[in-house]
């Protein structure tokens, strides 16, 4: 079941979520083990896919039913127009803040029997970036990456904030200073060595922990997480993002029970092949 653009709801009737951050063109290849040194692996189960933090979390959003706008750098080249006519078939919406004609982000990842991965991740540096107005969405999802678009973005951000927290980068504190909602890595962490509990940038946030299939830990607690074999981790986590934003603005759920909506379906995609697969599963998950 591929969801296209005419499978959503109304996008008038539904809150308008902006995505912030990194879109790459991903290629996957599934292994049977992790190459050795100088050495070559060969496989027949290769893919294709549009992947980034923010990108994940936007098709996921829109996949869910949700009005999504990525906000993004992509360049001007064949593979952005790929990647853009990819995520327009999700009902994604893309705002592309460079025309520079140098690749896009790029990425090769090896995902081995037991779903774990090895990536390589080429991010380009654009020389001209755009920074546009955006449409007084609801919220916005900052990825923390691409930080001269989403700086640019956040100053003038009047909405909602939500923060993936994968790892510190850059200006990472001023975007948790504007965080309503900020979930975070096991292994995030401030140069200080705090993590989100601690941080007093994030003091007022709503504040989560993702840790894989151990228990998500907030201020006062635990949520626990299904455990299953894995079969492919690859966008587990940006897909957990789009489903807790899904849950917590589009279905208005409160904040433990739209984590554990999103861990849910992060769970689904990781017992099947790929970034997407768990979509055709989405009737019996809600």
């Amino acid at each position: 079941m591929q969801l296209l653009k005419k499978d959503r709801l109304n996008t008038q009737q539904n809150p308008h979520g902006c995505f912030v951050g990194l879109t790459t063109l991903d290629y996957v290849f599934y292994v049977d083990s992790q190459p050795e040194k100088n050495s070559k692996v060969k496989t027949n189960c290769y893919k294709r896919f549009v992947g980034g933090p923010a990108a994940n979390a936007a098709i996921t959003y829109a996949l869910l039913g949700g009005d999504a706008t990525l906000v993004t750098c992509l360049g001007n080249t064949v593979e952005s127009d790929f990647i853009k006519e990819t995520l327009n078939g999700y009902g994604v919406t893309v705002l592309n803040c460079t025309e520079d004609e140098t690749l896009p982000n790029i990425a090769a990842i090896a995902v081995d029997q037991f779903g774990n991965r090895k990536i390589f991740s080429g991010q380009n540096q654009y020389a001209a970036i755009n920074i546009p107005v955006l449409d007084k969405p609801d919220f916005c999802l900052f990825d923390l990456n691409q930080q001269e678009l989403s700086l640019g973005i956040l100053k003038n951000c009047e909405c909602e904030i939500v923060v993936d927290a994968g790892t510190w980068k850059g200006e990472t504190a001023e975007f948790l200073k504007k965080a309503n909602v900020v979930i975070a890595s096991e292994s995030f962490r401030d140069p200080s060595g705090q993590d989100i509990f601690a941080m007093k940038e994030c003091k007022n946030a709503k504040k989560a922990v993702t840790r894989g299939e151990k228990p998500i830990l907030l201020t006062d607690g635990e949520i626990p997480v299904e455990s299953v074999a894995c079969v492919d981790s690859l966008a587990a986590g940006d897909i957990f993002h789009g489903a807790f934003c899904f849950a917590y603005y589009h279905k208005h759920y409160d904040f433990k029970a739209a984590l554990a909506y999103a861990a849910k379906i992060a769970t689904e995609s990781v017992k099947h092949f790929g970034p997407r697969e768990w979509a055709k599963h989405v009737e019996s998950l809600t």
